[in-house]
């Protein structure tokens, strides 16, 4: 049954005007030319930050320019640049910024070499640019890249501006011959270069933002394997560096063949995976968790939600990337809530239910938004806030498809979305733009609500049927006054003697009454039965009549429901058979309370309820499931 089902209407919440956050070298700087390609060839030790080699830069001039500005670690010594392969003089680096001087007008492709070496490390925790560490449950060093959000300058020269793909990229890495060095794209050839070491030739030709370019050095093995995609025959690469150790292979293979299991899934889900004519695969770093790196995602260790996670990426925050950091939903909700999609269509319901629960759990906070304020845009622990942005982003997502209720429509709805903004950049407005084109739905509200909006609704019901009618008096109060009101539909169950029934609600003001008709006399009313919502919620049902109590359903399968009126907290119940026997004997101490009858053959009983309203009997029936 559908009551009240309207769309979501305007608000009178206006967050669609918030400040946009950008780089404060782009006006000036960034904003003259694109670049197409970058090239690093360095050489790189597994036990420390040390780098030595070069990065070349190949860029068209959007604006006439004198100079050239990327960023730079300014702890990296520069000791030569080349432009169009002449040499450049007169360049400064200091405070992270490399200033080159270069001519050119509009349409000029200039590309740019610039050699250095030195120790690139920086003491940032997770988020350090480049990073070596002990991985001392498994004994192995580990050097490995993590430039999110903006620390790719940390290791090489770069413009980090996410609305500049590059075209391509090409990474070398000269490491000791006991190592293999993992990164981005297809590995062409391993290169002996003498004095017992050997390069890795990696080269991507698919669009890539800045902070996904990675490296990862240690003493790995490769253990690759083919996955399908959606279509007959077709597969993609899985490769992975893991640790060059047999226990730790036979440990996690189980987990690491799952990633296959996973690319099918969402490449029939969604779209097939992104980047299939090169590869997609993992590098194990001691990292504390795991960074979806173009093609291959640098992770700690292989459990089952962050290997969906990460690899989810592929299509939500490198496929399409958030086009300002402010919009980090469209990279970490979707993964996120895709870690529930996983779940749901490889595991169980169940396993899937139990995840989203305690990611509502930890969504229930009365500050902050989903959207990243402009003035917190470089706040890295804003940015990446856990509640915020992975698990009330991937609450979002799951009321999103609730609100479509219907699958089909909603994977559809990211298929389309995937494809238009594939190899691109989108915000939250054009995903809401593609959301409402293919649902034909209004979800501004539901944006302002629950996107730029705070806080989340607490609901109060209480409902009292009368003849055929049930009256629900519902009164939403918001944890927050930042969002005064979250019109919203919900389901409320609704269990009689009759059996159930859902029907779905919108509130569309902070009190409102529902009339329900209904068959049979209400035993039990549910909330959000299939936790759908992110709200907390109180439903009493009171007794039609003035009733003491009331049962049901009757008859009964495995289990009863029994409601008093008022609860003393000392009522008793016994069950006998027919034959006199005692079959149950219990004393309440909730309201309602669930009986578990599973242990009764099918048949009459005779049900004696004992409480300050005396004693009662009923005669309940057990009949077998259909």
């Amino acid at each position: 049954m559908l009551l009240q089902a309207q769309q979501h209407g305007s608000c009178p919440l206006d967050h669609y005007l918030e400040e946009v956050y950008e780089n404060p070298l782009y006006e000036a700087w960034l904003s003259k030319y694109d670049v197409t390609f970058y090239h690093l060839s360095l050489e790189v030790s597994n036990m420390d930050t040390y780098l030595d080699g070069f990065t070349s830069i190949h860029v068209v001039v959007a604006e006439t320019i004198d100079s050239l500005l990327f960023q730079l670690n300014s702890e990296l010594q520069v000791s030569a640049i080349e432009v169009n392969d002449a040499p450049a003089s007169g360049w400064r680096h200091g405070d992270d910024q490399l200033v080159i001087p270069a001519l050119a007008s509009t349409g000029d492709h200039l590309a740019v070499k610039v050699h250095y070496q030195g120790d690139a490390g920086r003491d940032r925790g997770f988020f350090a640019g480049i990073t070596s560490a002990y991985d001392n449950t498994n004994q192995q060093w580990v050097t490995y890249t993590l430039s999110e959000p903006l620390n790719a300058r940390d290791w090489f020269p770069v413009k980090q501006v996410l609305t500049d793909k590059a075209d391509s990229v090409w990474v070398d890495l000269i490491v000791d011959k006991e190592l293999m060095a993992g990164s981005n794209g297809i590995l062409e050839e391993i290169e002996d270069v003498g004095g017992g070491k050997h390069k890795f030739k990696w080269r991507s030709r698919y669009p890539i933002a800045y902070y996904l370019v990675s490296l990862a050095v240690a003493d790995y093995r490769d253990y690759s394997f083919q996955a399908a995609l959606s279509g007959p025959g077709d597969s993609v690469l899985v490769q992975n560096y893991i640790y060059d150790d047999d226990e730790y292979f036979n440990r996690w293979k189980s987990r690491i063949d799952d990633t296959g299991e996973m690319i099918t899934l969402f490449s029939n889900l969604v779209i097939d995976y992104p980047f299939a004519r090169e590869k997609y695969g993992h590098a194990v770093a001691p990292m504390g968790g795991g960074m979806e790196h173009q093609t291959m995602t640098t992770i700690a260790a292989f459990s089952f939600t962050l290997v969906a996670h990460e690899l989810a990426h592929q299509w939500f925050g490198d496929n399409i990337t958030c086009g300002n950091w402010q919009d980090i939903w469209i990279n970490e909700g979707f993964a996120s809530y895709f870690e529930y999609v996983a779940l749901q269509n490889l595991v169980s319901q169940e396993e899937a239910d139990n995840w989203m629960m305690y990611a509502q759990l930890l969504s229930f906070e009365e500050t902050g938004s989903v959207y990243v304020p402009a003035e917190e845009a470089e706040n890295v622990n804003r940015v990446f806030d856990y509640g915020l942005s992975y698990k009330k982003g991937a609450a979002l997502i799951h009321m999103i498809r609730y609100e479509l209720n219907n699958d089909a429509l909603f994977y559809e709805m990211l298929r389309i979305y995937s494809e238009r903004y594939t190899d691109s950049l989108a915000t939250a407005v054009q995903f809401r733009e593609v959301l409402e084109e293919v649902s034909g739905m209004d979800f501004s509200c539901f944006f302002d609500q629950w996107y730029y909006g705070t806080g989340y609704p607490r609901f109060n019901l209480v409902a009292e049927e009368m003849n055929d009618t049930l009256y629900v008096q519902s009164l939403q109060e918001p944890s927050t006054t930042g969002t005064p009101l979250f019109r919203m539909h919900f389901d409320l169950l609704i269990s009689t003697s009759e059996g159930n029934d859902t029907v779905r609600l919108c509130q569309e003001m902070n009190e409102q009454v529902f009339a329900i008709p209904v068959s049979g006399e209400v035993y039990d009313i549910r909330f959000d039965p299939e936790n759908h919502l992110l709200a907390k919620s109180y439903a009493e049902l009171k007794l039609a009549g003035g009733r003491e109590y009331a049962i049901g359903p009757n008859p009964f399968n495995d289990r009863m429901l029994l409601r008093f009126r008022n609860l003393a907290g000392g009522e008793e119940v016994k069950i006998w058979n027919l034959e006199g026997k005692l079959v149950m004997h219990t004393t309440v101490t909730s309201n309602p309370s669930e009986l578990n009858l599973e242990g009764l053959i099918d048949g009459p009983y005779v049900m004696v309820l004992t409480g300050p309203f005396g004693e009662v009997r009923e005669t309940i029936f057990k009949i077998g499931k259909n």
